[in-house]
């Protein structure tokens, strides 16, 4: 395991350990992480219960929402917002 100081590394090397289960909390499950045009997360969850709405996409200062996974990914696609290296399958 490799040990970075707070505020030492770059945004690219804290983006390597970020998961998107980290961004996970009581009423949502961190599902996909991807980026934007700037490299920003952006992260694909998906409620605990079961809303009408059970998917949302977290953005900045913004969430959309979702009736599903496949509808959050359009969104995501559209928008230009990629997956995470890690995160797709080889």
């Amino acid at each position: 395991m490799k040990f970075i100081p707070i505020g030492v590394s770059s945004d690219a090397e804290a983006r390597r350990f970020m998961r998107a289960e980290d961004f996970s909390d009581h009423r949502y499950d961190g599902v996909q992480l991807r980026t934007d045009g700037k490299k920003n997360p952006v992260i694909i969850m998906e409620s605990k219960r079961t809303d009408p709405l059970r998917w949302k996409v977290v953005y900045g200062f913004s969430q959309v929402f979702f009736r599903s996974f496949a509808e959050a990914v359009e969104f995501c696609n559209s928008r230009g917002f990629q997956l995470v290296k890690d995160q797709v399958d080889s």
